[in-house]
């Protein structure tokens, strides 16, 4: 749950009151008891415009509009109507995938089952594993990388100079 969500829930009661931030946060305490987290008025809180509509105070809005920002901790109630929800980005969920079907090989004619296993088995058998050399393999590290940390030691030298 958002803060704005628990301001809103904690303060429907109060629609139109003017609060103080120390009254709000006692509000969400009061209603969410086992709720531990800091309680931020002011990041659900917007400010009027010049044109009546409200608008967020910084740059980013970092909740719904729940309260009305009048002055240094003074906070409106906003009522549902007044409430302006910020917008929320909507993320397409995933379908998964359908499992294909695996297609059965028919047995060749004149085969039993059993003897179709041991067909897989004789062919399996003639199966050789890749060669695994007999060194380890240990790869150099790429030349362009020697380069840039020359770079950084020369650029870091001449800054301690």
């Amino acid at each position: 749950m958002s803060n704005s969500s628990r301001i809103e829930q904690a303060t429907r009661q109060h629609v139109g009151a003017v609060l103080t931030s120390k009254m709000i946060t006692e509000l969400v305490k009061v209603s969410f008891p086992e709720f531990a987290g800091g309680v931020y008025p002011s990041d659900a809180a917007w400010r009027r415009g010049e044109d009546g509509q409200l608008v967020c105070r910084g740059k980013v809005a970092y909740g719904d509009a729940i309260l009305e920002y009048l002055a240094d901790n003074s906070f409106k109630v906003l009522g549902d109507a007044e409430i302006v929800r910020m917008p929320r980005k909507r993320v397409a969920k995933t379908v998964a995938a359908t499992p294909r079907k695996r297609a059965v090989k028919p047995t060749p004619e004149g085969v039993g089952n059993s003897d179709y296993a041991d067909l897989a088995r004789q062919i399996m058998g003639r199966h050789t594993p890749p060669e695994v050399p007999a060194a380890q393999v240990v790869a150099t590290p790429e030349p362009s990388l020697k380069k840039s940390k020359l770079k950084k030691k020369a650029k870091a030298k001449k800054q301690a100079a």
